[in-house]
Parts: structure tokens; C-alpha cells; sequence
């Protein structure tokens, strides 16, 4: 304890003794450092506030009457991971570039890759997106001029959805193509059992086999009481085709059943997929658009110049006490 308070009064008096130096230290780091942030480019701070949408098939909806599906339901967590990488992504980083010409606002001479590359970092370093508890999806932007903020924050919201809907857009054609595929295959299918199910028909002219057999066993049984022999062969002879046929014209019939059936669910995918494909439902819903801000965000002059001059004087201090230290070893 009595160490501890030794030690304590050594520093105390060691910093009263050093005082005008530390004091001086602070002071010319402090105006130093301010005059350093004065030069600073004020930036003002826009933001929006935004939830994902459910991405779930509007499809499901429109053709169900809405019976299972609310197309304005709220999105999930992972819709809200997609949102966040789509405003996180180059495409939309370089809409906002082009669109408010930022080359030129920002200063920034270069060309090609260069240009896009410098663009997008210094865009990038302006802009913070992030998930807040209620999956909610904050976008700020800062920038010199408040309505550059408020605007470019604003067109990278309403950007989530022509990104999304493009993707889509390529998502359902290559299902809408794959779809098409299957139909028309089943289409020309079908088109071959009609065309054998109408020849077998027409050769044997047998249309609807049962009912034909059930007309042959009455006439045969006729033939039969009457004892007309040659007539009796003849019919068995017949109905024994007839049979044959039936069997063969009744599996095309099943097969062509089948079929048909296929090629209504097959349209049925496809109606869905294009109606996907051409829905404008959005993927977010826009709770609070930004507005300019005209009262400076940053730079935060005042923390800085208290921390670097704090900073420079403690930094002061150290020196000071390893010089204490050098000189005192010197005289022992």
C-alpha cells in the first residue's frame, strides 16, 4: 500500500514538474490538429430505411386466387441476406456512378478499370449497409453535398428491385425454355397415339371395343339358336380380331389419357413460370425514403482534437519519463 502511494505521489509530481512541457504538447497538438480538421470537407448523412418482401412464387397466389399466398407479406432472414448483397454488389455501385456522374463530382481523373476501380472504393467508402433487429435493412450514404446523399441513397434502394427482377427475368427463361422443351415433346407424343389410335380404328373398324363386342356376342348368340354354323365361325373369327384390336386400340386410349394428362400440368408449370417471370412484385418495401440532412455528420472535429492531442501528450509524457530514466541511470 505504502509502495502504491509512493509510487502515485513520484508520478504526480513527476507530471507537475513536466507541466509547462505537457501542457504546451496538448496545446500545439490541439491547434495543429485543428487546423488539420478544418480542412476537412464536411459530410452529411442521408439514410433508408427498408424491408425485404416475401420472394416466394407470386404464381402460387394469382392462380390459387390468393387462397395461401400474400404477396405483401415481409421477407424472411435469408431474404434479407439477399437484399443486403444485392445493394452490396458492383452492379448496383455502378448504376449509382454512371447515374450521378460521380467521376466528376468526386474528383477522381482515370479511365477504364482504373476509373471503376477508384469509383467503387470511394463509393464504397461512403455508404454503410446493415440488418437491424427487425430485419430491417438500413442504407446511409454520406456525402459533401446533402441532396447527392440523399439521392444516390435513394436510387440504390429503388435499384434493389431492377437488379432483381433482371435476374429473375433470366432465372424463368431458361425454366420457361426447359418447359417448353417438355410440352412440345408430349405434344408430338400425343400427335403419334392419335394417328395410330385413328388407323387402328379405321382398319378394324372397331371405335369403341367394348361396345362393338357386346353387338358381336348378341349377333353370334343369335347365330348360335338359329344353328347357322358358317355364320357362328365367321363371327367368332371376328370378335376373336375384334378382341385383339380392342386390347391393343384400349392401351393407346390409356396411353393417350396419360398423356394429356401430363401435358395439362406441364402447361400448368408453364403459366406459373411466366406469370413469375413477368410479376413486378417488389423485393423490398421502402418504409422511409432519405431526405438531405444539412447538419454535418462528420468529420466529429472536437474527438478528434481532444484524442490527438491526449494522444500526442501522452506520447510526450512516455519520452519524458524514458529520459528521466536515461539521466538517472547516467548519474548512478
Amino acid at each position: 500500500m505504502e509502495m502504491n502511494e509512493i509510487n502515485l505521489g513520484q508520478t504526480f509530481k513527476f507530471i507537475k514538474r513536466n507541466f509547462k512541457v505537457l501542457a504546451v504538447v496538448f496545446i500545439v497538438s490541439a491547434v495543429v490538429v485543428a487546423g488539420i480538421t478544418l480542412m476537412m470537407p464536411n459530410y452529411y448523412k442521408a439514410q433508408v430505411l427498408l424491408i425485404p418482401s416475401d420472394t416466394n412464387s407470386i404464381s402460387k397466389g394469382i392462380l390459387s386466387n390468393f387462397d395461401n399466398v400474400d404477396p405483401l407479406n415481409y421477407g424472411s432472414a435469408s431474404d434479407c441476406e439477399y437484399i443486403l448483397d444485392i445493394i452490396s454488389s458492383g452492379r448496383v455501385v455502378g448504376a449509382a456512378c454512371s447515374k450521378f456522374n460521380l467521376a466528376e463530382h468526386y474528383g477522381i481523373k482515370a479511365e477504364g478499370r482504373e476509373l471503376d476501380e477508384k469509383l467503387g472504393r470511394k463509393l464504397y467508402n461512403n455508404i454503410k449497409v446493415k440488418r437491424t433487429e427487425n430485419l430491417g435493412i438500413k442504407l446511409t450514404v454520406w456525402d459533401t453535398d446533402p441532396e447527392y446523399a440523399a439521392n444516390i441513397a435513394n436510387f440504390m434502394a429503388q435499384e434493389i428491385g431492377t437488379v432483381r427482377n433482371d435476374a429473375k427475368k433470366v432465372k424463368y427463361d431458361s425454366i420457361c425454355a426447359v418447359i417448353e422443351r417438355s410440352r412440345n415433346r408430349i405434344l408430338a407424343e400425343i400427335d403419334v397415339l392419335s394417328d395410330s389410335l385413328s388407323k387402328m380404328s379405321k382398319e378394324y373398324k372397331v371405335y369403341y371395343p367394348d361396345g362393338t363386342s357386346e353387338r358381336f356376342a348378341q349377333e353370334l348368340a343369335k347365330q348360335v339358336a338359329a344353328g347357322n354354323a358358317a355364320s357362328v365361325a365367321r363371327l367368332e373369327a371376328k370378335m376373336s380380331s375384334i378382341e385383339e384390336a380392342g386390347a391393343k386400340i384400349a392401351n393407346l386410349r390409356d396411353q393417350l389419357i396419360n398423356k394429356r394428362e401430363s401435358l395439362r400440368l406441364w402447361s400448368d408449370h408453364l403459366e406459373r413460370a411466366k406469370v413469375d417471370r413477368e410479376a413486378q412484385i417488389p423485393v423490398e418495401f421502402i418504409i422511409e425514403k432519405a431526405t438531405p440532412s444539412y447538419s454535418k455528420d462528420k468529420p466529429k472535429r472536437s474527438i478528434i482534437v481532444l484524442v490527438s492531442a491526449l494522444s500526442c501528450t501522452l506520447l510526450a509524457l512516455f519520452v519524458l519519463v524514458i529520459r528521466e530514466r536515461i539521466k538517472e541511470n547516467k548519474d548512478c
